[in-house]
């Protein structure tokens, strides 16, 4: 699975390589929410609140192709599907780095000739 699926991401901006950094903006300025949010829901236990952030910050990925993390925040938004809190102290701490990983693909710009540039 890619960190970003270029050939989707393509699609879904067809083709408008502004729409797609300015997603990453937009994305970039609410991780620290987003992440805060999640963390307080796992110190709360509340499943519910999980499973909307993991949902809310999986969503905001899917809308820049980033299919590796949003499978992940998946798994991190059915812990709150299924009140696992276990296992969504054991999958949270991964977030991050996958997050990361996403804007470092992102920065490299490796993904710029497939929208033409």
């Amino acid at each position: 699975m890619d960190v970003i699926n270029v050939e989707k991401a393509v699609r879904l901006m067809d083709g408008d390589i502004d729409l797609f950094s300015d997603l990453f903006a937009i994305i970039e300025g609410s991780l620290p929410e987003k992440y805060s949010n999640i963390e307080a829901a796992l110190a709360a236990g509340s499943a519910e609140d999980l499973e909307l952030y993991a949902h809310q910050l999986k969503g905001a990925l899917r809308n820049v192709a980033a299919d590796e993390a949003c499978a992940f925040l998946e798994r991190l938004e059915k812990c709150g599907t299924k009140n696992d809190f276990p296992l969504a102290a054991e999958l949270y701490p991964q977030v991050r780095p996958l997050v990361d990983r996403v804007f470092e693909v992102y920065r490299s710009r490796t993904w710029v000739s497939a929208f033409g540039k």
